[in-house]
């Protein structure tokens, strides 16, 4: 058969062929260099995209990126005992213990030891109410000074600072409010935290009836590092 009767196979569909095998050759090769952008959803990024949807895809946020309710931890506030307190303006500066009875026996029996907080009262920290109560007494004559820990607390005035120290070294300052008396027979603290973060100092009026106190209020201000 002549070269005339043979059918000539045409060398483009060869080349289109070879051209397509190069381009994702190519592609394969940007792709493991990072050339071809991933967004932040982990898909990748549109080569024929305009300019301005690509941009719209660089500023999306992927929605499983976000942490979720799991991911998050409330964080406990952390709370402290006190260990002593100060008030510069009376020159008081005592311990403070920590009894865990509401046995008023028992603590009665403490406080010839010093100041005690009440159990059921806010540590420092979290908002709440702390007490903290000691004995008066203005006998002339006291072989226990314990009796008169707190024989100057109706002498302070709005304003004045009172100090705390806690068993996590740090120094809880409150600022006075105010000081008034009360019956015990009649009167109550309110021991609830819609009320902020305070301090309640509590001892007898032992001038005026047995069931006769001085309550000194006041306010959190803020701590420093011991």
């Amino acid at each position: 058969m002549s070269p005339q009767g043979q059918s000539q196979k045409s060398p483009f569909p060869v080349f289109i062929a070879t051209t397509i095998v190069i381009f994702f050759l190519a592609l394969s090769a940007a792709d493991s260099v990072g050339f071809i952008p991933d967004y932040l959803d982990q898909t990748e990024g549109d080569l024929f995209a305009t300019p301005a949807a690509r941009q719209a895809s660089a500023d999306a946020l992927s929605i499983s990126q976000l942490p979720t309710t799991t991911d998050l931890v409330n964080p406990m506030i952390p709370t402290a005992l006190p260990v002593r307190i100060s008030i510069p303006a009376i020159d008081l500066d005592l311990a403070v213990q920590n009894p865990a009875t509401r046995d008023i026996l028992a603590l009665d029996e403490l406080l010839k030891k010093g100041p005690a907080r009440y159990v059921d009262s806010a540590k420092l920290g979290p908002k709440g109410n702390m007490i903290i109560f000691a004995h008066s007494s203005h006998l002339p004559i006291v072989h226990n000074q314990m009796y008169r820990a707190f024989n100057r607390i109706p002498d302070l005035q709005a304003g004045d600072t009172i100090t705390i120290e806690g068993d996590d070294g740090k120094s809880y300052l409150y600022s006075v409010v105010d000081v008034h008396k009360a019956d015990a027979n009649e009167d109550k603290i309110d021991l609830s935290p819609e009320k902020g973060t305070r301090l309640t100092l509590v001892t007898c009026d032992t001038l005026t009836s047995k069931s006769s106190r001085f309550i000194l209020t006041a306010d959190f201000v803020g701590t420093i590092d011991s």
